[in-house]
């Protein structure tokens, strides 16, 4: 009963600095995430809206954004924890993205847009999990995907995601051509303060390893895209006016410095032919 109280009345929280916020269910969005999903709403927005797959949302905290957008929004998630939480999120949101936990018989080149945010790392045999998403794009379809760079950057954060890698710049593109796909426009997102965060956070990371001792790297990838306890603390610091200034503030440098290899990730935008 006392779950069940605590879920009626929890609410959320939506602005669109910082997008989609529940901490009563255990969604506070990291930097990370918030500078990601700046450069990803400035991408997605360019396109007409239409029917929109996320391959491994996790949370849903983007499909309420890509919804505001005007797409047809619909999630794809694995993993019970984050299945239960998109749902929660999307009920309190009231947006109406949908969030599946396989994929529907009717998915062949049904998508207008395929969005994948930080998963192929996930995967060990990324190109095979690619060339099956790109099956459920329409040609002429639009990807868009994100993924940590830089491998000789790895660190505990890596570690404690369940990740089997980062990607250089031609990993990536390899990649993403042995799948048919033909890149428009790459960036190199989040510096200077994502690149700071992952330096800060290698302690933190490594005590929450610690805390989770003999969990499987698919394990640590299904808690990776919920657990948020390490950032409600930071969460309502970047909410402050002070905080929201200076969060503006890294969007502006990311975005000038997205045509260099100085961030931590990479955003990719390419078409299915």
């Amino acid at each position: 009963m006392a779950d069940q109280a605590a879920t009626t009345t929890a609410t959320a929280t939506y602005s669109a600095l910082l997008g989609l916020s529940a901490p009563d269910v255990g969604w506070t969005p990291p930097l990370r995430y918030l500078l990601r999903r700046q450069r990803i709403l400035r991408l997605s927005a360019q396109y007409a809206p239409g029917r929109l797959l996320e391959v491994g949302c996790g949370a849903g905290a983007l499909l309420a954004d890509f919804s505001r957008q005007g797409f047809e929004a619909t999630g794809l998630e694995t993993s019970p924890a984050a299945l239960a939480m998109s749902r929660e999120l999307a009920r309190l949101d009231g947006a109406g993205p949908c969030v599946v936990p396989r994929a529907g018989e009717d998915w062949a080149e049904a998508f207008d847009v395929l969005c994948s945010f930080d998963v192929l790392e996930h995967i060990e045999h990324d190109a095979q999990a690619l060339a099956q998403w790109t099956g459920w794009l329409r040609p002429g379809g639009t990807v868009l995907l994100s993924v940590p760079a830089h491998p000789a950057r790895w660190n505990a954060g890596d570690e404690w995601a369940g990740h089997w890698r980062r990607y250089s710049r031609a990993m990536l593109l390899d990649l993403l051509h042995a799948c048919g796909l033909q890149v428009e426009y790459l960036e190199c997102y989040g510096f200077p303060l994502a690149n700071l965060t992952e330096r800060v956070g290698e302690r933190t990371y490594r005590r929450m390893i610690g805390q989770r001792q003999n969990l499987s790297r698919e394990e640590a990838t299904a808690h990776s895209g919920t657990d948020r306890r390490a950032y409600s603390r930071l969460s309502r610091a970047i909410a402050s006016p002070i905080g929201r200034l200076a969060l503006r503030c890294a969007m502006v440098a990311q975005g000038a410095t997205g045509r260099t290899d100085w961030g931590s990730g990479y955003l990719v935008v390419a078409r299915k032919p």
